[in-house]
């Protein structure tokens, strides 16, 4: 079995080539999904998703996007570790949103020094919303870490699926 190694990486990605059709990879997810408790599988088109089951889920939980390619005899399969969608959105309009705010901040700032005023009040503002982008990044690690657990039964479940198929 492979293993991941133990640092946290930001959506790890890996490709995995079988020298086996499509369709028998396909079958192999389809009984794993019938036959395994703790996780839940599903399929569109060429895509596998796997998660942790709702029971274990938490707001950081990771899911495995797996995209798979059919290459004359050969199967290939392109996998991404990442948060739940909604979470991922989340951070991104946050810390876009936080951008934004920043830049204004300067802009005003800038205003406000050209025409010989006060700028504490903007400095202050730019300061707290360096602040609670340090304090999402700071998130970000701590949900990154706390994931890290169920990345790596994520990572156990795939590979224990894939591996009768290699050996064979």
């Amino acid at each position: 079995m492979k293993e991941l190694n133990n640092t946290i990486i930001l959506r790890p990605r890996f490709t995995v080539t079988l020298d086996c059709d499509i369709s028998l990879v396909n079958s192999q997810f389809k009984k794993a999904k019938l036959n395994r408790k703790g996780y839940k599988v599903s399929f569109s088109d060429q895509h596998i998703f796997i998660r942790i089951s709702k029971k274990q889920q938490h707001f950081w939980s990771p899911q495995l996007h797996l995209e798979l390619q059919n290459n004359n005899m050969t199967t290939e399969i392109r996998g991404l570790y990442g948060p739940k969608p909604t979470v991922w959105t989340m951070f991104m309009f946050l810390h876009f949103v936080v951008a934004i705010l920043l830049l204004g901040t300067i802009i005003w700032g800038y205003t406000m020094a050209a025409t010989h005023n006060s700028i504490n009040s903007a400095l202050v503002s730019a300061l707290l919303l360096i602040f609670i982008w340090l304090s999402f990044y700071i998130a970000g690690r701590f949900g990154k870490k706390k994931a890290n657990k169920q990345m790596l039964e994520l990572n156990t479940f795939f590979y224990s699926i894939i591996d009768p198929i290699e050996k064979s």
